[in-house]
């Protein structure tokens, strides 16, 4: 059993303990795939057998997904290198691994 507040870190995404409550209209499933990648077809999703999954996105930007009851992280696709995480019932704030691309001066989302 996962400790209280832990971050899950999967790759390049981090599910970070929040405080943040779910909005009415947020978006409810027992799957979410967080992020997806077309050369690769590996994705990572959140899943849970019992209970269903809220995910948002606040007025500044910030992803977010809550679940009531324990779940998890998982890689699919490709090798599945990162496999499956549980996560404890809770918000988590949807962090996703940048780098810095110094030929175009910006910040971009990696993506395995």
């Amino acid at each position: 059993m996962p400790t209280k507040n832990v971050s899950n870190l999967h790759g390049d995404i981090g599910l970070i303990p929040a405080t943040a409550k779910p909005p009415k209209n947020a978006a409810k499933a027992s799957l979410h795939i967080l992020q997806e990648s077309a050369t690769t077809q590996n994705r990572h999703e959140v899943f849970s057998e019992t209970s269903l999954i809220s995910r948002w996105t606040d007025k500044d930007g910030k992803e977010y997904v809550h679940c009531p009851k324990p779940y998890v992280i998982r890689h699919v696709g490709g090798d599945c290198e990162h496999g499956e995480q549980p996560v404890e019932a809770g918000t988590r704030e949807i962090r996703r691994e940048t780098e810095y691309d110094p030929y175009k001066n910006e910040l971009k989302i990696v993506v395995d």
